[in-house]
């Protein structure tokens, strides 16, 4: 019985760690295992093309995205080279379910006017029945209408005689409201006064807030992070190649100079040609980098911990410290 109840627990221990490692190993490829992306485009000056292209794990999960001018956007993304979701696929679908439903309702349509043109020329439509004018009860009816409708309007009449006021109901009610109105004016200054002195209240104390060298630690450390994630995702390759050219010399002498000077910035991956008679403007661009979640998992726990950035926010929101 002891051995059972042995073996029962070994089988137990063994699935949970083989259920943890797995956890573990999903939890290590999301993190360290990067999203490789690279895209392209050129520009001729009447036409335009763009590509964008996104994988993940030996593009186990790929996304594709082309736009070209005067054509539609298209977006696809496959699992394990499975077409998940196409957008012009879709749009096809769409549009072929739209015409059979159009093309349906057409023949229903037909269907049924036909229907009630036959019903229409084989039933006749019944003849009224003439009204009759001698009626002893309706004449009764309409006159006592008439009586009600006068002693209706009479009755109106002297409630509104009763309800008109007199001068000098008019005068207390003007003084009243006279008296309101001017009430309504101090309190309405006093408010806006007050409001006026909170916001000088807050505006103080919140640039006291922002003098303070926790915040200005703070603020450094968000800065620093900012850059090394913007560091960490930007293309690692890159080209750029120009072709412009404008009327006036002087135009493009400047840009090459701007350019000339940030050689070494970019290092010769921004290639330019320049014309100086005319006017062009064509290029072409490629990049590809890559970027893992680790990167914003790390900035996110570094700014999580932080002493003087949880102190920064419980005075952001004036809780007791």
């Amino acid at each position: 019985m002891l051995s059972i109840l042995l073996t029962v627990l070994k089988v137990i221990g063994i699935s949970v760690l083989i259920i943890l490692g797995l956890i573990l190993f999903l939890v290590l490829l999301v993190l360290f295992v990067p999203v490789r992306y690279s895209g392209k485009g050129s520009y001729d000056g009447s036409a335009s093309a763009v590509g964008l292209r996104a994988s993940w794990l030996l593009h186990m999960i790929s996304v594709r995205g082309e736009y070209q001018s005067e054509q539609a956007l298209h977006i696809c993304l496959r699992i394990f080279g499975i077409r998940i979701y196409d957008n012009l696929r879709t749009d096809r679908k769409k549009n072929r379910h739209k015409k059979v439903k159009s093309t349906k309702t057409k023949t229903k349509d037909t269907g049924e006017i036909q229907a009630a043109s036959s019903e229409e020329s084989v039933w006749e439509a019944p003849c009224l029945e003439p009204e009759r004018k001698d009626d002893p009860c309706a004449e009764n009816a309409a006159a006592g209408a008439r009586t009600a409708g006068s002693a209706g309007s009479s009755d109106e009449s002297v409630d509104n005689s009763e309800k008109k006021p007199g001068i000098v109901q008019k005068i207390k009610n003007f003084l009243i409201n006279f008296v309101n109105f001017f009430k309504n004016i101090t309190f309405t200054i006093h408010k806006v006064c007050d409001t006026i002195v909170r916001i000088k209240d807050n505006i103080k104390y919140y640039l006291g807030v922002l003098q303070l060298d926790s915040t200005k630690r703070a603020f450094a450390n968000c800065q620093c992070q900012l850059m090394r994630v913007l560091r960490k995702i930007s293309p690692r390759n890159y080209h750029v190649s120009l072709h412009l050219g404008f009327d006036d010399p002087a135009v493009m002498g400047e840009i090459l100079a701007v350019w000339g000077m940030l050689y070494p910035l970019h290092q010769g991956n921004i290639d330019i040609q320049p014309e100086f008679d005319q006017t062009v403007m064509e290029g072409s661009f490629s990049f590809r980098g890559l970027v893992s979640v680790f990167v914003f998992a790390r900035a996110a726990c570094i700014l999580f911990f932080d002493k003087d950035i949880k102190l920064l926010i419980r005075q952001l929101k004036r809780s007791e410290i």
